[in-house]
């Protein structure tokens, strides 16, 4: 809350650039402590100055008397009018860089949950329609966080173990004001999960962040992230020490002392491997999951609380998110694009061509994934314990790791007997580009960068269909003319192939593409 200078008896505000030398402060109790001076860094203002109140006598630990001034926050007091003007004043886009952009929409979270307004009415005046644009994608976030905290609520006492890869962190890692792309993100991923399990009595959190041998020492900018902001619950691995320990798993995957064969999925998968075998240091009774994610601030982490139901309420055996491909998910594209819901997410998708490939190979070749759209989303969640049997089988440490881990859980569970409809539960999130700090699309270096990532991934799809699809079946040898086109596919075949179906204009996922037409594009 800002409050500017009474001009004595007559309560006229001064100008917007007569800021008072004080501010009140919020609590965690709610009461307001006034603090002497503008705000310190990291708070945001919770409403725009509207009130008058005269300077306390003394600014030393005081709590505002309610007298002094007329609240403006609309904690408790969220309503449909209030969601509406909050849209109003909101940033068309989001920017990662903006820490306080970023915990604003903390703010309004907790502003929603305390309201006690429904979810789903909150859900109908934020996410658009066929006919009406979405909300500012700070709102749509603070709508998907206060329903993740809601949904946490309702699990049983756990502890989550938080996963990611760094590679190339030299930038990000930092704050806004000491790189224009930094995102701070050591101490904001730290706030977000701080913030969604505040008050959950038996319900714990955990950060591993894994370097995926980093030439710039991810690593050390970690540890040095972590003691500035004093962050608890942060472990932090280097990738390099599977190499020194020998580790048989690493080993018989070919990790060499560089890391350079892995890409990103041996870290993860380090960070898996030491989350499943790490003693935990609470009850052995309490469930214990373990989620992965990237290390940008792409997805938020105050959305683990839908990772936290799918497997503790809905009972399923593994959860994800999805970034596109059904209805609830967004897509936002800094720095002047909003909130983009579904189909329009997946349409403006920058390799949407790429991935509607992609998955018409992958359900074909993998039919076990049939219904699954964004396998390689970097937010799934497992069980603890069913880690080391799930990941033994995972033979990829590069871009399709990740697909490779989630066939590998599928196959487990329905090899237990699991039925389809509790394999995994998918929730829809909003994502937000990176294209600064992206480790992963083209470059000036590589233009081509992103052909060659996403042909790779076609020739892996062969190799999994080999592997865990029995050749004789019928649907083996239904395939068998994909699967030859497929193997071993030039990337510039590919790219050829991809350009020219491209030109077609917007594709939905489930597209019934025929082999002349692929054939006939990369002729």
């Amino acid at each position: 809350l800002w409050l500017k200078r009474n001009t004595g008896s007559d309560p006229k505000l001064l100008n917007s650039d007569a800021m008072a030398s004080f501010c009140y402060i919020r609590q965690p109790d709610g009461t307001l402590k006034v603090h002497q001076g503008p705000p310190p860094a990291g708070y945001v203002p919770v409403s725009q100055p509207s009130f008058v109140a005269a300077p306390p006598s003394s600014a030393r630990s005081l709590v505002a008397p309610a007298a002094a001034i007329r609240r403006v926050s609309t904690v408790g007091r969220m309503d449909r009018n209030k969601l509406l003007a909050l849209n109003a004043s909101m940033p068309v886009s989001r920017d990662l860089t903006n820490m306080q952009e970023t915990m604003q929409v903390l703010s309004i979270a907790s502003e929603i949950l305390a309201s006690g307004m429904d979810i789903e009415e909150c859900k109908k005046l934020t996410y658009g329609s066929e006919t009406e644009p979405a909300a500012s994608p700070v709102l749509v976030s603070a709508v998907g966080a206060a329903e993740s905290k809601m949904l946490l609520r309702k699990a049983p006492p756990h502890h989550l173990v938080c996963v990611f890869a760094m590679y190339g962190e030299k930038n990000r890692i930092r704050t806004k004001a000491e790189h224009e792309n930094g995102q701070d993100f050591m101490n904001i991923k730290v706030k977000q999960l701080e913030w969604l399990f505040a008050g959950e009595a038996g319900k714990t959190w955990e950060i591993v962040a894994v370097d995926d041998g980093c030439p710039d020492d991810s690593k050390s900018l970690a540890k040095k992230a972590v003691e500035k902001n004093r962050l608890k619950n942060v472990t932090i691995l280097d990738l390099k020490n599977a190499y020194k320990e020998k580790n048989p798993f690493f080993m018989e995957r070919g990790l060499d002392e560089a890391c350079k064969k892995s890409r990103k999925g041996g870290a993860i998968m380090y960070g898996l491997q030491y989350a499943a075998q790490t003693k935990p240091f609470y009850p052995e009774q309490k469930p214990r999951l373990v989620m992965y994610t990237d290390s940008d601030l792409s997805t938020d982490m105050a959305l683990c609380g839908l990772l936290s139901d799918g497997i503790l309420n809905k009972d399923c055996c593994m959860s994800m998110g999805a970034r596109y491909g059904s209805p609830g998910t967004f897509l936002v594209k800094p720095p002047d694009q909003g909130a983009a819901p579904h189909p329009t997410s997946h349409y403006e998708q920058p390799n949407m061509m790429k991935i509607v490939l992609r998955h018409y190979v992958r359900v074909r070749l993998l039919p076990m994934l049939q219904g699954i759209y964004d396998t390689q989303c970097a937010f799934k969640c497992f069980r603890a314990e069913d880690l080391a049997a799930i990941i033994q089988d995972v033979r990829s440490m590069g871009a399709d790791f990740d697909m490779e881990l989630l066939l590998c859980a599928l196959l487990h569970y329905r090899n237990q007997g699991m039925e389809q409809s509790k394999l995994c539960c998918v929730a829809p999130t909003l994502f937000t580009e990176d294209f600064a700090e992206s480790n992963f699309m083209a470059s000036s270096e590589d233009p081509d960068k992103p052909y060659k990532t996403y042909a790779g991934m076609m020739t892996a799809l062969v190799g999994m269909h080999e592997r865990y699809i029995d050749q004789n079946s019928d649907e083996a040898i239904a395939q068998r003319e994909l699967v030859q086109f497929c193997r071993d596919m030039p990337w510039e075949t590919y790219k050829k192939m991809h350009d020219k179906l491209n030109e077609r204009g917007p594709t939905l996922f489930d597209h019934p593409f025929t082999m002349e037409e692929l054939k006939a594009a990369a002729a």
